[in-house]
């Protein structure tokens, strides 16, 4: 039956418009990876033009993925009960007026402040856009729509620590690490006018089977959650100027009762019909434990090895802002190749388990060469490092692709997005206790000495490895017949360069 001219030429205007919604949706995810990228390679000089410490810098970025962590979960349930695009609208101006607000800072405690504000509405803001894609396009288009997402995000990577290294060295317009911020203010209104015109307002199904009231949001989970966060990071990277009293240790502790409290709200929440904010099933789950203990010790050791670097090459070698972004270039671009070489791997049926074992012996390679390079002398160039660099960003690659399809191949359908959403909490996690943890043993070891840079580093790194080895170990926990449905391939895992490690 031929589709009379009137409707095919609608449905084709309606066409249209969906590709001008994805486009505001692809912007949310850039501002997001850029400005975390961007703000890690301009932090030292932000810190030295507000006069900052050693432990503001920690908190600069443990700041935000802290509280991006805490409430990422929160943000999508948020989407569900009041609307996602609602959400995206209210989630993307927030961080768009905390970007103007962190780039008129009059201080460094203010920008810490805005960047938790800036992590809060990234949690409300980056759930929502996989939703809005599937309400949005028909199944023959979605694959194409999502498939986008991997090469905007994957440049947006690559271009980072260079256009933020730049903004700052070049002082555009005398700005200095202020235009670092700014950037994100005209993105930011893009994006909202764009989803304010393009994105309808369609809210989620819900199940007939599911009463009324069931689809609250769970604040007391939140509140524990944030809880048990708070209560390991805020004394790890205290402690050390603090001088370790003992409330660092009992504080840490706490944070053990307050999960296991978090533990029985859950299965209480669930068995009274109600959505919990993590799924009781996930948990009991051995296979998927294990692949968020080691999406944790990769993501610890990763945020950490690239944070400590940064602040090594600025500090102890002379690097420009803009030189130490180039200097990451092979990382990133190493990452690209990495996740695109994965990817066509599994397509052809290779063991997704090998591929993630192999990707982190690749990172645990190039964390030894970093610290043979540091070891040979006393001068460091972005040319000593090409080799390393560029192995660490083909075992990052490596390893997200099979990670993410080996994790959500362990749960069943009905499960699927509970598990994406922990996962990705649990990434955002792992680098609040990289910058943390880490963050900290570099700063111990470098004490008031900024000389002493390398040997700091050496030590960090040693530690990654460590910490990638034992990833790499557990690894083998994650093995086993899948229960779940091959994810799809069209969906890419988002890349962690960023954040993703932060």
């Amino acid at each position: 039956m031929t589709v009379p001219a009137p409707r095919a030429s609608a449905e084709a205007a309606v066409g249209r418009l969906r590709w001008f919604a994805l486009t505001a949706i692809l912007i949310t995810h850039c501002m997001d990876l850029l400005d975390g990228m961007m703000v890690n390679t301009v932090a030292p000089v932000i810190r030295t033009g507000l006069h900052g410490s050693y432990l503001d810098l920690q908190w600069m970025a443990a700041g935000y993925t802290l509280a991006f962590a805490s409430l990422l979960i929160t943000g999508g349930r948020l989407g569900d009960v009041f609307g996602r695009r609602r959400m995206l609208l209210v989630g993307t101006a927030g961080f768009t007026l905390a970007s103007l607000l962190a780039g008129l800072s009059v201080n460094v405690e203010m920008v810490i402040a805005v960047r938790i504000v800036q992590g809060a509405c990234a949690a409300v803001m980056v759930p929502q856009g996989l939703g809005i894609m599937r309400e949005l396009f028909p199944p023959r288009d979605l694959p194409k729509a999502i498939g986008m997402m991997g090469p905007v995000v994957g440049l947006a990577a690559i271009v980072a620590p260079v256009l933020g290294g730049a903004l700052a060295t070049g002082d555009l317009f005398g700005l200095g690490w202020r235009a670092v911020f700014f950037v994100n203010v005209p993105l930011g209104l893009v994006a909202v006018l764009g989803a304010a015109r393009y994105v309808p307002d369609v809210r989620p199904e819900v199940r007939p089977e599911v009463r009324l009231g069931t689809r609250r949001l769970d604040w007391i989970g939140t509140v524990l959650a944030v809880g048990a966060m708070v209560l390991v990071a805020y004394p790890l990277m205290q402690g050390r100027t603090a001088g370790w009293p003992a409330w660092c240790f009992v504080s840490m502790a706490a944070s053990v009762p307050v999960l296991a409290v978090l533990g029985l709200h859950q299965s209480r929440r669930a068995r009274a019909g109600r959505v919990p904010l993590i799924e009781p099933g996930l948990m009991r789950n051995g296979r998927f434990v294990a692949a968020l203990v080691v999406g944790v010790l990769y993501y610890v050791a990763l945020s950490g090895m690239m944070f400590a670097l940064m602040v090594q090459l600025q500090t102890a070698h002379g690097f420009t802002a803009l030189g130490a972004g180039l200097a990451m270039v092979p990382w990133t671009l190493g990452s690209a190749v990495g996740s695109a070489a994965a990817g066509a791997l599994l397509a052809r049926r290779w063991s997704g388990l090998r591929m993630l074992q192999g990707g982190l012996a690749l990172l645990v390679a190039g964390a030894v060469g970093v610290i043979a390079v540091v070891s040979a002398g006393p001068a460091v160039t972005t040319w000593q490092l090409l080799v390393p660099l560029v192995l660490l960003g083909l075992g990052m690659g490596g390893v997200l692709t099979p990670y993410f399809n080996l994790a959500l191949a362990m749960v069943s359908v009905p499960e699927t997005g509970a598990a994406s959403g922990l996962l990705n909490s649990f990434q955002q996690l792992g680098n609040s206790i990289g910058y943390a943890l880490l963050g900290t043993v570099f700063f111990s070891v470098l004490g008031d000495a900024p000389g002493d840079a390398d040997g700091a580093l050496k030590v960090t790194f040693w530690l990654a490895a460590g910490l990638l080895a034992a990833a790499c170990a557990t690894a083998v926990l994650m093995r086993g017949r899948t229960t779940g449905p091959r994810p799809d391939r069209s969906l890419p895992a988002r890349v962690p360069v960023d954040s993703r490690a932060r």
